[in-house]
């Protein structure tokens, strides 16, 4: 009897030992899940859409030198007075014509000799004109140098509503992603499953730019001419997608 009881604890944990061989069904399935890693492809897919621009922004002013600041300050009054009809006379209004800039200051020469010289006040004003008549961009030029600007400080195109078309970017780009993970599942003998990741590239707002300065000498007047042709080029949006598929 006594050594039937001692065999008792022997037998429980041989019994324990052998049912740690064998894991239960849920623990068995759990070891399979774990064995079997999913299988997924990763594409970049690229959006890109050329527009013509629909909007020129015009940047011109009028630099004035006197022996005063009164003088100076009139004289660049007068020339406002008449540039603002003139490009008032080009179908803008108020709201599409801004001043940028607006300064008076004194102007020195220096030389070996004489040292530091006063040579008059400068007073200098920079109009911002924006205009979605791209037709007559030429003509609004020649009109404000016809009128008294001496000063071109850049031409900018751009295009009004950017939202709309980078989302046609994207979308093209996402549509550029799924066709490339198809197209090489397919290859492989695989079908694309989900998407597991994707990760957008905001590229931004294009704006092509053509920009340039040009100062006319002091009291030069600009001979008359034709206006100079204007080419507005072309804006370019883009949208990038990295998308990672699982496939089967």
């Amino acid at each position: 009897m006594k050594k039937r009881l001692a065999l008792i604890p022997l037998l429980l944990a041989a019994l324990l030992v052998v049912g740690g061989l064998f894991p239960s069904p849920s623990n068995a399935e759990a070891a399979t899940q774990s064995t079997e890693e999913s299988r997924t492809i990763s594409v970049t897919g690229q959006g890109r859409l050329t527009v013509k621009p629909d909007t020129a922004t015009l940047s011109f002013g009028v630099t004035e030198l006197k022996a005063s600041p009164s003088e100076a300050y009139a004289a660049l009054s007068a020339s406002l007075n008449k540039i603002s009809p003139a490009v008032k006379s080009m179908g803008l209004k108020d709201e599409q014509i801004q001043t940028s800039l607006f300064n008076l200051s004194a102007e020195y020469t220096w030389t070996q000799d004489k040292g530091q010289q006063l040579v008059g006040y400068r007073a200098t004003t920079t109009l911002t004109v924006t205009t979605q008549d791209l037709d007559k961009v030429a003509a609004l030029i020649q009109a404000a140098v016809d009128a008294g600007a001496n000063q071109l400080n850049g031409l900018s195109f751009s295009v009004k509503d950017t939202d709309k078309l980078l989302e046609s970017a994207l979308d093209l780009a996402v549509d550029d992603a799924k066709a490339k993970a198809e197209r090489v599942a397919n290859r492989l003998g695989a079908k694309v499953v989900r998407v597991m990741s994707i990760s957008v590239m905001d590229n931004g707002t294009p704006m092509y730019t053509n920009r340039g300065s040009k100062d006319l000498a002091y009291g030069e007047a600009m001979p008359a001419a034709a206006p100079a042709p204007v080419f507005s080029g072309e804006s370019t949006f883009t949208a990038s997608v990295s998308v990672v598929f699982e496939i089967q």
